[in-house]
């Protein structure tokens, strides 16, 4: 089994900054709340709750939204008008990581082992790391990396029939083989173990993306990072406050 390792877990030197804005739901320069851009993209920010591989909210994600780069969310906003003209519409699960959360994740993984049939159910939690799936630097603690699906505008979709290795499904959206953070190689973009529907909805997903200046990390088909990211070599840790 060949896996991929996550981009953001490279050796390069990321310089961490440590902002604490001055009021409730005030953000860094540079940052905006991506609801106050495109209000029309739905939002399901799954580290704000208990519905994450975590199975707990995430430190950092004291609000479910949604918070993106300037030049991220701009660019997502075009996206969303894409999908719109193709009938689809985007959802997010998530935005910007504050870099507690990830550190939060990496010592969960240390801390436990064992497979769990919802999320990791071919792979020891003791092994995310190793194999992976949860690096200790990742590209959401720089602001301009979203995961995102597509979920149709018109309600009258037939039902789709899913089949997944991991044991549940996002109604939410479209099909797209696997759920959001299903850790196993089924997730790879272009994995030929999901049906062709799904495999259709995956590269239509970043067919649309790549158009908006996105890149797709090709071990998960729900992550995307801003090409031109203006915080390149930066990691956040600011958190995700109510307004």
């Amino acid at each position: 089994m060949k896996l991929f390792p996550r981009p953001s877990c490279a050796a390069a030197t990321v310089s961490l900054l440590l902002v604490s804005p001055g009021q409730a739901g005030a953000l860094p320069d540079g940052f905006v709340y991506l609801k106050d851009h495109v209000p029309d993209i739905r939002q399901e920010i799954r580290y704000a709750g208990r519905d994450n591989f975590m199975r707990k909210r995430l430190p950092g994600y004291n609000a479910g939204e949604c918070v993106l780069t300037e030049a991220a969310a701009k660019a997502l906003g075009k996206v969303q008008n894409a999908a719109v003209g193709k009938g689809y519409s985007l959802v997010v699960f998530d935005c910007y990581r504050p870099q507690s959360a990830v550190d939060a994740m990496v010592a969960w993984v240390g801390s436990g082992k064992g497979t769990d049939p919802a999320y990791f159910p071919n792979v020891s939690r003791s092994q995310l790391i190793r194999q992976g799936y949860i690096g200790a630097k990742s590209s959401h603690a720089r602001g301009s990396t979203v995961d995102v699906g597509l979920e149709h505008l018109s309600s009258g979709q037939p039902a789709e029939d899913r089949a997944t290795v991991c044991a549940r499904t996002d109604r939410s959206t479209v099909d797209f083989g696997t759920p959001f953070d299903c850790f196993d190689p089924a997730s790879r973009t272009d994995s030929a173990a999901v049906s062709k529907t799904a495999q259709a909805y995956r590269r239509d997903l970043v067919a649309l993306m790549r158009k908006g200046g996105f890149r797709n990390y090709p071990g998960e088909w729900w992550h995307f990072t801003l090409a031109n990211e203006p915080f390149p070599r930066r990691s956040f840790d600011f958190a995700i406050d109510r307004r």
